[in-house]
């Protein structure tokens, strides 16, 4: 009994010794089979993607098609190659798609904000002809589909307007409070940065007809015209 309860302890320390039986290694065919339906997923996946914004994606599937024959006859390496063929192909198409969503995207933007600079320009009084002009042509180029040039036409314009609200602004005058700034058409005409000289205050009336009734009424807050030689 002794005998064969030795035997048993030293089979299992001749087990632990030796460690875990090691796992059989994956076969070669099988690591590509693998690899082929990986990469036939993933393209289909990029397909998917390209052909939701748009894309004609007929050859990436036509390549994606053969990728599925070869996998079933079991020609994995081919199967493979072609499925990766196919997704660069479906991503680039992809990428160039969204590069062009994004070009347009950016032109909008810009005559949008052409646009709004050029009415804020005609608001003060501005004349906007020539960055309207730049306007159109942008328009036109985005029409066009040519969306580089349509942003540089609409930028073009939006310096204008921008340059042009700059100068009408510096025109103006803003009506401050008796009591603080002591302002009437007078005083505002012999102010330093305005004429310098209290006489003229008859130019500015002049100009501001549409907003003075009385000469000696102005408000807080009204923005006068100042005319300049």
């Amino acid at each position: 009994m002794n005998k064969f309860k030795a035997v048993i302890f030293v089979a299992a320390v001749g087990i632990l010794a030796s460690g875990c039986p090691k796992r059989a290694p994956v076969p070669e065919a099988e690591i590509g089979r693998l690899e082929a339906e990986r990469a036939i997923v993933i393209a289909q996946a990029e397909i998917n993607e390209a052909s939701e914004l748009g894309a004609d994606v007929s050859e990436p599937e036509g390549l994606l098609e053969q990728a599925r024959e070869n996998f079933e006859r079991e020609r994995y390496r081919r199967a493979y190659d072609e499925a990766i063929r196919a997704g660069d192909m479906a991503r680039r198409m992809k990428d160039e798609l969204l590069a062009e969503v994004r070009s347009r995207e950016d032109s909008a933007a810009a005559i949008e904000r052409a646009e709004n600079l050029i009415g804020e320009a005609r608001d003060l009084g501005g004349d906007v002809s020539e960055p309207s002009e730049y306007l159109e042509r942008a328009k036109e180029l985005h029409q066009a589909e040519d969306f580089t040039a349509a942003v540089g036409e609409a930028d073009t314009a939006a310096n204008l307007a921008t340059a042009l609200i700059a100068s009408l602004r510096a025109e103006r005058y803003t009506v401050g409070t008796w009591e603080a700034d002591r302002d009437c058409l007078w005083n505002i005409a012999g102010r330093r940065r305005i004429y310098n000289d209290p006489w003229k205050w008859k130019r500015i009336y002049q100009a501001n007809r549409d907003k003075i009734t009385d000469p000696d009424l102005i408000f807080p807050g009204q923005e006068l015209v100042i005319p300049r030689d």
